[in-house]
């Protein structure tokens, strides 16, 4: 089931990056991609050893952590306004 999900995962960073390709400024797409890699790379170090800190005080902290996280995203994502062509 995991590797299904990396594999979901990796398509929509993909599809990320081939949208901002074609949406983008060629000269802002390196230093941008760049700063997202960088982004990414540091929250995939951070995020599973603060969980794992968390997990050793209580195994419910990540768990809430992640559930409030969620509902910041789905919020967040509600603001989005979509020109209409």
């Amino acid at each position: 089931m995991l590797y299904i999900l990396d594999h979901i995962f990796f398509n929509f960073a993909i599809a990320i990056r081939t949208y901002f390709q074609k949406v983008g400024d060629p000269r802002d797409i390196a230093p941008s991609m760049a700063v997202g890699f960088t982004i990414n790379h540091i929250a995939a170090v951070v995020l599973p050893a603060v969980g794992g800190l968390l997990w050793v005080i209580d195994y419910r902290i990540p768990f809430i952590f992640g559930a409030f996280l969620s509902m910041i995203s789905l919020i967040a994502v509600q603001q989005i306004r979509i020109k209409s062509s």
